[in-house]
């Protein structure tokens, strides 16, 4: 295969493929399972005892808020009401506290599954086979020498300009795994609060952050299969008899403006959905 064919080959065919699905077809564990391992021990070595701490200052805190709220006048059955339901809010936070790793994978896991979904129900191929890209390099060659060469500068920039986009889009989807990673060791910090009725919300916003950095994997897929669809239907339309020149020029401008506009939608994945999940 020559260079012009691997340059056009590679300009047509950015896709999951190319490395972007591992992490966001998999959780965690299944991505890097020795990382997942050290960042779960880093957290139960040390956050988790924080957080812990914390629990137990929010349910002491609850304890003197209900005493005063009882203001001391129950008596019979009543009087029983209070330490029943502080032990069992603290038997259920404590259950819940201990399962962390286990709420939180189970969330990804969620997450995880609907991504996967989609990359099993759609071909992520764009479409153009060996075939149309030796019949579109030998048109370019067949080109005059100035033509041939221009084009030459042309293609070659474009896929610079691919190659650096999906450089950055690797270190968007790398970086999304290292945003869950610190999200689990300091989970416990702010889980504590659900203990509290007063800082509850902290908790609550803790756990829509995480939902909304899990779902961001599957809106990086979306942005995928919508990028390729509109580059599949574009190159699956070329034809040998149409003007070489006119075609190279017009799937270059549209393959510029799909690939920006994939890097763009996939750097505002995050934000779009966090401001879903209320969670910004």
């Amino acid at each position: 295969m020559s260079f012009i064919e691997v340059m056009i080959s590679d300009l047509c065919n950015l896709s999951l493929e190319n490395g972007f699905a591992t992490s966001l077809t998999q959780t965690l564990a299944q991505y890097n399972s020795g990382t997942n391992s050290t960042v779960v021990d880093l957290m139960k070595g040390t956050v988790y005892a924080v957080g812990a701490s914390l629990l137990t200052l929010f349910m002491l805190l609850e304890l003197v808020a209900m005493i005063n709220r009882a203001n001391g006048g129950e008596t019979g059955l009543n009087s029983i009401k209070l330490p029943a339901h502080i032990l069992i809010k603290f038997g259920v936070f404590a259950i819940f506290f201990t399962h962390i790793p286990a709420l939180l994978n189970g969330i990804e896991a969620t997450m995880v599954s609907i991504g996967s979904g989609m990359i099993a129900d759609y071909n992520f191929g764009v479409g153009i086979d060996q075939t149309q890209v030796s019949t579109l390099a030998d048109a370019i060659n067949n080109l005059k020498f100035f033509d041939r060469t221009f084009t030459y500068i042309v293609i070659f920039v474009c896929w610079l300009f691919v190659h650096f986009v999906e450089g950055i889009l690797s270190i968007t989807v790398v970086f999304r795994a290292f945003e869950l990673w610190l999200m689990m060791l300091l989970s416990p910090i702010p889980l504590s609060t659900l203990a509290s009725q007063d800082f509850r919300q902290t908790a609550i916003n803790f756990l829509k952050s995480f939902t909304a950095v899990c779902l961001q994997g599957t809106a990086i897929v979306a942005c995928f299969l919508i990028y390729q669809a509109l580059m599949g239907s574009f190159v699956t339309s070329y034809d040998s008899s149409m003007d070489t020149s006119t075609f190279v020029n017009s799937f270059l401008l549209q393959n510029i403006i799909y690939t920006a506009v994939l890097a763009v939608s996939v750097f505002s994945s995050g934000r779009i959905v966090k401001q879903i999940m209320g969670a910004m």
